[in-house]
């Protein structure tokens, strides 16, 4: 496996764009190709601090995606940074692909002296309790009861 930043092969756009849509297109953001393919273009320019990485298998295929996004949640202006979008193909799923993601997301943002992630999941709790994040809130985002978490980096 090989994990690679979007903004530097834009040719992954269009297929990470599809992962997206194709795992969650029964929510709101998620419900257009055209309005997450212009999301991952802006999160990518070279002037955001925000990105996205895609995991590689051997054949170049991309099996997981996640993203650093700032005000995922805008409700709160301290919870700047956060841990988003994180998918594995289904196929790829149990080999550890999404947690190597993630570690990496984790070690680029303390590289850019961001000393906390925020993230939000409905069902994911323990992966990430795992990892270091902790637990503090529940709450509804689009209709979908999640649990908010937030983890300290050290820069």
């Amino acid at each position: 496996m090989r994990i690679k930043n979007l903004m530097d092969h834009p040719d992954y756009l269009h297929v990470t764009t599809e992962l997206l849509f194709n795992e969650w297109s029964h929510l709101p953001s998620w419900a257009g190709l055209q309005q997450i393919r212009t999301r991952l273009i802006e999160r990518n320019a070279t002037d955001s601090r925000e990105f996205t990485l895609v995991a590689l298998d051997a054949q170049n295929t991309v099996t997981a995606a996640g993203s650093l996004i700032c005000y995922e949640l805008k409700d709160d202006p301290a919870r700047i940074y956060w841990l988003g979008e994180v998918i594995t193909r289904s196929t790829h799923r149990g080999q550890g692909i999404g947690t190597e993601l993630i570690k990496r997301i984790i070690e680029l943002a303390a590289q850019q002296d961001i000393t906390e992630l925020w993230l939000y999941t409905p069902d994911k709790q323990s992966l990430y309790r795992n990892l270091g994040w902790v637990e503090q809130e529940q709450r509804v985002v689009a209709g979908e009861l999640v649990t908010v978490m937030v983890r300290k980096l050290t820069c």
